[in-house]
C-alpha cells in the first residue's frame, strides 16, 4: 500500500466525520451558505473516498460512525419530530391521531412538553390531521414513553430503532446487490450518502426505515418468494405510503397467480396494521390530508414551478388547486404505463421501470422535500443511473429557502440544482448511464460497466 493511499484512507474519513459533526451540532437551518457548503463538500470528499478507498468494511465502519455522531442531537433542520412525539403522546391518552388536529386538542389534554411541542411543530402541522401511516405511529408511541420532560430521550429511542433498521438495510443491500450481480461496494453511495445520514438518521424521517423494508421485499420478490415479499412490502407501506405505487410492477415478474397472492398478502398485512386506527371519521380525515399534498402544499417543485409561473402570467393566480386535482390521475396513468409496457421480467428491467416512475412522480410533485429523494438513491445504484445521486446532492440546496423568520425559495439555487439533475437525466437517457463512472478511480475511463449494456 503506497503512502498516498494510506493518507487518503486516514484523511478522507476524518473529513467526513468533521463535516457530519458540523451538520449535527454546529449549523442551523438559517445558516444557509455554511450549511450548503458543508453538505456539498461532504459529497466531494465521499466521491474521493469511493474512487480510491472503497471497500465493504470501510463503508460499514464509516457509515456507522457518521450516524453515531447524530446520536444525542436534537434535529435542527426539521421540525417534524415535534409532531412525532405529539402523535405518540395522544395515543398514550387513548386518542386516535387521525381524528383530531393538534389545534383541536391543545386546550383539552395535558402531557409533558405539550406547549413546547405545539409551538415548535409549526402552524402547518397544528392545523392538519396526522398523515403518518401506522408503523410510524407505533414508533411514535415508543417515543412518547420516554417523553418525561427532556426531548432528547424520545429522540434517542427512535434513533435506536432507526439504527437497527439501517444496519439491517446494509445487510439487505449487500444481499440484493449480489442477487443482481453488482459489486457490493456500490452500496457506498447509499450507506454513506449525506442525504440518507442527515435526513434519515439525523432528522428522523421515516424514508430510510421504509427503504429497509422495501429493499428486503425486493430481495424476496426477486427470488419469487411472494409471501415474505408481500409482508415486508406491507411494512414498507405502513411506514410511508410511497411503496404502494411500486406494487403493480411485479405483475409481469410474478405472473398473474403469484401476483394475486402477493397482493393478497399485502392487503391482509396492511389491514392488520391499520385496524387499531380505522373508523369512518379517520378515513375521511386521512383522505383529506393526502389531498392537501396535491392541492395546497408547495415547496421545491420543478415542473410545477414552471406551470405556476405560467399560471400567474396567463391566469393571474396560482393554479395549484386545478393542477392538484389531475396529478393523482397522471400518477396512476404512469403506474399503469411503467408496470405494463416495459417487459419487467428481469430484475434490471423491473428496477429501471420503478426508478422512472418515481422520477416522473417527483418531477411533477408540488412538494419535494430533501428526504423524499432517499427513495430514488438505491434504485439508481441498482440500475446504473447517476442522476438520483446528483439529485441527492442538489435537493439539499432547497434549505436555501429558510431564513431566520421566513421561508422563501431562492431561484438561483433551484435553477442550478434542477438544471444539473435534468441535464444528467436527459444525458443518461440519450448517451447512456453514468452510475458506474462514479465508482471508478478514473471518471472518464471508457472501461465497460457491469450495469450498462454493451
Amino acid at each position: 500500500m503506497n503512502v498516498k493511499k494510506i493518507l487518503l484512507q486516514s484523511t478522507l474519513p476524518l473529513l467526513l466525520f468533521i463535516g457530519f459533526y458540523l451538520l449535527s451540532y454546529k449549523l442551523q437551518r438559517a445558516d444557509t451558505l455554511p450549511l450548503l457548503v458543508t453538505y456539498t463538500t461532504l459529497f466531494v470528499v465521499l466521491w474521493f473516498w469511493i474512487r480510491h478507498c472503497n471497500n465493504l468494511l470501510g463503508i460499514f465502519i464509516i457509515g456507522l460512525g457518521c450516524r453515531l455522531l447524530f446520536s444525542f442531537h436534537l434535529p435542527v433542520l426539521s421540525q417534524d419530530f415535534y409532531r412525532f412525539i405529539w402523535d405518540g403522546n395522544i395515543q398514550l391518552l387513548g386518542i386516535n391521531p387521525y381524528r383530531y388536529t393538534p389545534k383541536d386538542l391543545i386546550d383539552l389534554i395535558h402531557f409533558p412538553n405539550l406547549e413546547l411541542l405545539y409551538q415548535k411543530m409549526g402552524s402547518l402541522s397544528t392545523g392538519n390531521y396526522s398523515n403518518y401511516p401506522p408503523i410510524s405511529q407505533y414508533l411514535f408511541q415508543l417515543m412518547a414513553y420516554f417523553n418525561r420532560g427532556d426531548l432528547l430521550p424520545p429522540v434517542v429511542a427512535l434513533r435506536g430503532i432507526y439504527l437497527l433498521g439501517e444496519l439491517f438495510l446494509f445487510w439487505t443491500g449487500v444481499k440484493l446487490l449480489k442477487r443482481v450481480e453488482l459489486p457490493t461496494a456500490y452500496l457506498a453511495w447509499y450507506f454513506l450518502n449525506p442525504l440518507v445520514i442527515v435526513e434519515g438518521f439525523g432528522n428522523l424521517h421515516g424514508e430510510s426505515l421504509m427503504m429497509g423494508f422495501t429493499a428486503l421485499s425486493w430481495l424476496y420478490c426477486l427470488k419469487r418468494k411472494w409471501f415474505f415479499g408481500g409482508v415486508f412490502m406491507a411494512l414498507a407501506i405502513g411506514t410511508k405510503l410511497l411503496p404502494l405505487l411500486l406494487v403493480p410492477f411485479f405483475f409481469r415478474y410474478f405472473g398473474i397467480q403469484r401476483f394475486i397472492a402477493f397482493g393478497f398478502i399485502i392487503l391482509c398485512a396492511s389491514l392488520l396494521l391499520w385496524l387499531p386506527f380505522w373508523n369512518s371519521e379517520m378515513q375521511v380525515h386521512y383522505v383529506e390530508t393526502i389531498r392537501l399534498w396535491f392541492t395546497t402544499f408547495e415547496f421545491n417543485g420543478s415542473i410545477y414551478n414552471i406551470i405556476r409561473a405560467v399560471g400567474y402570467e396567463v391566469k393571474g393566480y396560482n393554479i395549484i388547486r386545478k393542477l392538484g386535482t389531475i396529478t393523482p390521475y397522471i400518477t396512476m396513468g404512469l403506474v399503469v404505463f411503467f408496470s405494463i409496457v416495459p417487459k419487467n421480467r428481469k430484475p434490471s428491467q423491473l428496477m429501471q421501470s420503478m426508478l422512472f416512475l418515481l422520477t416522473c412522480y417527483f418531477f411533477m410533485a408540488t412538494t419535494v422535500h430533501p428526504w423524499y429523494i432517499i427513495n430514488l438513491i438505491f434504485l439508481g445504484i441498482l440500475t446504473g443511473y447517476a442522476f438520483p445521486i446528483v439529485w441527492s446532492l442538489t435537493v439539499f440546496w432547497s434549505y436555501s429557502a429558510y431564513g431566520i423568520n421566513l421561508v422563501e425559495e431562492q431561484p438561483f439555487w433551484q435553477l442550478t440544482g434542477y438544471g444539473l439533475v435534468y441535464g444528467c437525466f436527459f444525458y443518461e437517457l440519450v448517451k447512456g448511464r453514468l452510475g458506474y463512472h462514479l465508482q471508478k478511480p478514473n471518471f472518464f475511463s471508457t472501461e465497460f460497466s457491469p450495469i450498462t449494456p454493451r
